[in-house]
């Protein structure tokens, strides 16, 4: 039985600027959820991107304690999980709220099995974790130096955002190609421009593909157009033949369905835990993909190493994957877990039972 539920919410500062086309350097959201049986501790987190969900700490901490925690205090873990996904349908547009109480249900339940968490949500496919390096909309020659860095490290996927202004756009892509070019293979190395809707439309998303160089590094470009501009995404792929992935357009496992119908709108999905509310969805998501033949990236909202471990795990067992998760706790500047995972190229999944992770205890005195 659940003895006890703690909850509380934390905003974490970024740990160096980080620029996209939102324009939003406030600090990052977070709630963090502590849940008690006789025998095991369960920890979950959930985080806020507020321009997808509107979400922050406080409104995500609010409903895990007016909610959530009297639907599941007292109950046997397995119910508690049911209860959850239940009030999460019951519930739509909390998704930091549910992910947090179920993360910590699920490692609760895990510790109690003595297994890692791979084991309740899949398939164990895979021991480690290809990762990318992410950068900002920062300068063209800073991005290009901070990527030769991270090429040196070990580091062959690169996700480098744009901010709409389409010249420097284009030279920010152009300038991390011509480096890469001088050092590998296009098979060797990828290159992701992620958008964030920027581009806006099929016809400015054309314009600033067409400046841009040395096409065969480009691995995908990531929601250039608005996320209700389907019919826009399908086209750069169907007619331009441009790999795009949908970022802002996947919520869940339904958008996956409607995205994927043949002609297919996209060349791949990005799946993030703030959107979805639940790793469960998320494997979910990973499975319709699989079945329409198309890659997943998993994407971390600048999570703690405790939301990080949860996608290392759900990564661990997706039938397919894009080139490199998009995943790592360097992106803030706190990291309140007892193992911080540290971004590696390579990056093993935590060996169990649960997360292998645990948030700071401290956090909740």
């Amino acid at each position: 039985m659940i003895t006890s539920v703690e909850v509380v919410s934390r905003e974490i500062p970024y740990a160096e600027a980080f620029p996209t086309s939102y324009d939003d350097q406030s600090p990052t959201q977070h709630v963090f959820v502590r849940a008690r049986t006789a025998d095991a501790t369960g920890y979950g987190e959930g985080s806020a991107l507020k321009w997808f969900t509107g979400d922050t700490a406080a409104t995500m901490a609010s409903i895990v304690r007016s909610e959530f925690v009297p639907a599941i205090e007292g109950k046997p873990v397995t119910a508690a999980l049911g209860a959850c996904r239940d009030l999460a349908d019951r519930l739509p547009g909390n998704p930091g709220a549910s992910a947090g109480v179920e993360m910590a249900l699920l490692d609760l339940r895990a510790k109690q099995l003595g297994v890692p968490l791979q084991e309740l949500l899949g398939h164990p496919r895979r021991e480690s974790i290809p990762l990318a390096f992410a950068s900002g909309a920062l300068p063209a020659e800073t991005v290009a130096e901070n990527v030769v860095d991270a090429f040196e490290a070990g580091f062959r996927t690169f996700k480098i955002k744009v901010d709409g202004d389409l010249d420097a756009d284009a030279a920010r892509i152009n300038a991390v190609t011509r480096e890469l070019a001088d050092r590998a293979d296009p098979e060797e190395v990828f290159v992701r421009a992620d958008a964030n809707t920027g581009w806006e439309s099929y016809e400015r998303a054309g314009r600033a593909i067409d400046r841009i160089e040395r096409q065969a590094f480009v691995e995908y470009y990531e929601q250039p157009v608005a996320a209700d501009a389907v019919g826009d995404l399908r086209s750069l792929r169907t007619v331009r033949g441009v790999p795009v992935f949908a970022d802002e357009a996947i919520h869940d496992a339904a958008d996956v369905r409607e995205l994927t119908r043949e002609p297919a709108a996209v060349s791949g999905v990005c799946a993030k835990l703030a959107k979805a509310g639940s790793l469960t969805e998320i494997v979910r998501m990973g499975e319709l993909a699989a079945d329409a033949g198309l890659p997943v990236t998993l994407v971390s909202a600048f999570e703690t190493s405790l939301g990080v471990a949860a996608n290392l795990h759900v990564a661990s067992v997706l039938p397919t994957l894009s080139s490199a998760a998009e995943l790592g706790a360097n992106l803030i500047a706190e990291d309140p877990v007892d193992r911080p995972i540290e971004r590696a190229p390579d990056t093993p999944v935590p060996d169990g039972p649960g997360l292998g992770v645990e948030l700071d205890d401290a956090l909740f005195d």
